[in-house]
């Protein structure tokens, strides 16, 4: 008797060990397909987030999101405009490559979509947000599509989304407006998605300038041509100091305000049971001047318009690091997101998977990254285009006008 109870204490220990561990191996090996959140803020520089040490924004969600993630610190964008990025996140190809160089334009060519790889994969792929991409949603995959709305409006439907039932995996994409904005603080304009408050006067209570607000020696000189051309995007040749630190004081309050939608996003994922299986993605398109050489708003082909945030969180499978070789955002993610569906990236996608990463291994590093741009105001092209090629140690810029291009 003794020892048939010594026997079944002995078998149910063994059974919730066989239990454990075939849960632990379901979740690290993927056996049960994972959702996909992707979130995209607008005009983020990647030095704006506090996680990045930067004492004068505060983002709890983001700083979440790196708590047990891996954060990429050196991840750079195709091109520092809005729907050239967009549209080549879509296809994992450069601007260039799928005719998307300008805002406004179409995605050309025969290319795989993302939405659809990963729509024939299972998956319910939704898009809530900002669209601004070459293509029509349906066209790329996506069944769902909502942009109607201020930030705050769109992330209340986001939430819900989250909170219901959903029988199929599902990649979601929430494409957040700010800190955009800070295009029209920079004009003294009303912001499109509600106001921040007014700056303080006090210096001592302000942002400082950065260390690299002077203009750089050997500048190309179409820049400065393009920033006086445009005096609409680039209102900024009588600013003073005052002007210039109540500007970074706005912008840093604009990245605080979309953080916090995030936050609803990520709340709206643990209550509606989807967090333990959820692969997050956060990133975005194009950085921000933030007073860099003297220069707001993007399309130039300097770091804080070109490198932007991205960390990618999976429970169970991520823990807090920070990889610190090169990353494409709009090459890499596309290809990252089949390796973790398990769909075999389609040829004409160059990117490189960021799995192995998140999983603590370390694969070989991109020996360099490459930005397009090209300077318009709406649809009208400013006059130059350019190419930036950025190794470890360096970095090459070349435009196709001026006295002195490179």
């Amino acid at each position: 008797m003794k020892n048939n109870k010594a026997l079944l204490i002995l078998f149910v220990v063994f059974a919730a060990f066989i239990c454990k561990v075939e849960a632990n191996s379901t979740k690290n090996n993927k056996s049960e397909k994972p959702n996909i959140l992707l979130i995209i803020t607008d005009q983020q520089t990647a030095t704006s987030m506090s996680c990045t040490g930067n004492k004068y924004v505060h983002t709890p969600a983001m700083d979440k999101l790196a708590e047990s993630g891996v954060r990429f610190e050196k991840n750079y964008v195709t091109q520092p405009l809005c729907l050239p990025f967009r549209s080549s996140l879509q296809t994992g190809r450069y601007p260039h490559e799928i005719g998307t160089i300008n805002n406004g334009e179409k995605i050309t060519g025969d290319f795989p979509m993302l939405g659809n790889l990963v729509a024939t994969a299972g998956y319910n792929c939704d898009f809530f947000g900002k669209w601004h991409i070459g293509a029509k949603p349906e066209f790329i995959g996506y069944k769902n599509y909502d942009n109607v709305g201020k930030d705050h409006q769109k992330t209340k439907r986001v939430q819900e989304y989250l909170l219901q039932k959903h029988e199929k995996p599902f990649f979601l994409t929430v494409s957040l407006m700010n800190p955009h904005n800070v295009c029209q603080l920079a004009r003294d304009q009303e912001l499109p998605d509600g106001p921040i408050g007014s700056p303080p006067t006090d210096l001592s209570l302000l942002p400082p300038l950065p260390n690299n607000f002077n203009f750089p020696k050997n500048e190309p000189t179409i820049l400065r041509e393009i920033q006086k051309k445009s005096l609409v995007h680039y209102p900024t040749a009588d600013w003073d100091e005052l002007k210039w630190r109540q500007y970074l004081w706005g912008y840093y309050k604009l990245v605080e305000k979309v953080d916090a939608e995030i936050g609803k996003v990520l709340e709206a994922l643990i209550e509606g049971g989807y967090e333990d299986n959820t692969v997050i993605i956060f990133t975005s398109d194009h950085g921000e001047g933030v007073a860099m050489h003297h220069w707001n708003q993007k399309q130039i082909l300097y770091d804080q318009t070109t490198r932007v945030p991205l960390i990618i969180n999976w429970k169970g499978v991520t823990k807090k690091s920070i990889y610190p070789e090169l990353v494409s955002n709009a090459l890499d993610i596309p290809v990252t997101i089949l390796d973790i569906i398990n769909v075999e990236k389609p040829a004409s996608m160059p990117g490189y998977s960021l799995l192995p990463i998140m999983e603590g291994k370390s694969p070989k590093a991109r020996k360099f990254v490459v930005s397009e741009t090209m300077f318009a105001r709406g649809g009208e092209n400013l006059g130059a285009t350019g190419r930036m090629i950025r190794t470890k140690k360096y970095k090459y810029c070349i435009y196709d006008n001026g006295k002195k291009r490179e």
